[in-house]
């Protein structure tokens, strides 16, 4: 079998879109264009490579594999052209990075600059997503290093230990919670809560303890982020769990106060995800290393 790179180009953006008009507008050039390539690449294979429905296209298992190795193979190529046009610019690589935003926020910021200025030139493409869709970008090689939290599924990825936060809550100083020393979650609970978004590590962390306490939540709003968390406490709206980091700056710079979060679940515990740390290019176990050792120098 003969693969052309177009095709396996145009094939990866119709399995990321569902859609193949939205893929032609992705890559500007004609559906019908698109649509032929498919059909030769289904020839070829002698399989569908897609369910086709009025809601769109689903992958089958062939397109499946296929695209996992036509990844596989785009990114090696973008790899050699992005090095051999770095060396050429005095630059020498390209790190592939997805990560859940509370730790771009509070780690990741200072450990990628730390980072580039000991490897001037390298270079780090980073990406935001929920926990679950970093691993699965790792894992479907959309990503070369990815940093998440909770029990996300890492079948076949390589997994190491990076951070750990402790949640608090946050409220107006008139709450009725605000005089606590630390509040247990069946105390919050009783409380209107501004919600997690659904999918997060805190949303998982939120539920679980719910369930456990059998205890329906108030939860009179969800919000995507710390940021947006802080504004519907500050409208009383509820109150909210935040890590410590974002409540110090919160506290300080607004009329909130902050409790410790009495519970073991408090402490979050973020990781790092690989798919194999020993094929990796240089740069990326350069950048896996310097995270670990990060974490390593937070502990001492």
């Amino acid at each position: 079998m003969r693969f052309d790179l177009l095709s396996l180009k145009l094939f990866v953006a119709v399995c990321e879109h569902r859609n193949i008009s939205r893929a032609a507008d992705a890559e500007n050039i004609a559906a019908s264009a698109i649509s032929k390539r498919i059909s030769l690449l289904e020839g070829m294979l002698n399989t569908s490579l897609f369910f086709r429905s009025n809601k769109g296209l689903e992958l089958t298992p062939a397109a499946y594999a296929l695209l996992h190795h036509a990844r596989v193979i785009l990114r090696d190529l973008d790899q050699m052209e992005s090095e051999l046009i770095d060396h050429a610019e005095g630059l020498r690589g390209q790190i592939r990075l997805a990560a859940s935003l509370s730790t771009i926020v509070q780690y990741l910021a200072t450990d990628i600059r730390d980072f580039l200025t000991m490897h001037p030139g390298l270079r780090i493409d980073l990406d935001e997503g929920l926990s679950q869709e970093v691993v699965r970008a790792v894992s479907e090689n959309a990503a070369d290093i990815g940093v998440f939290g909770g029990n996300a599924l890492v079948a076949g990825l390589k997994v190491f230990p990076y951070h750990s936060d402790r949640l608090v809550v946050i409220m107006p100083p008139d709450h009725e919670l605000s005089h606590a020393k630390t509040l247990k979650f069946a105390e919050v609970a009783e409380h209107d809560l501004v919600g997690p978004q659904p999918g997060s590590y805190l949303n998982s962390l939120v539920l679980r303890a719910a369930a456990d306490l059998s205890h329906p939540l108030r939860l009179r709003i969800r919000v995507n982020g710390f940021e947006p968390a802080r504004s519907m406490v500050e409208a009383k709206l509820g109150i909210a769990l935040v890590p410590e980091h974002h409540a110090a700056r919160y506290v300080t710079s607004g009329p909130l106060v902050s409790v410790p979060l009495d519970e073991d679940w408090a402490v979050r515990h973020w990781k790092i995800c690989v798919r194999d740390a020993e094929s990796l290019p240089a740069p990326v176990q350069l950048l896996i290393n310097h995270l670990s050792s990060r974490r390593e120098q937070s502990a001492e």
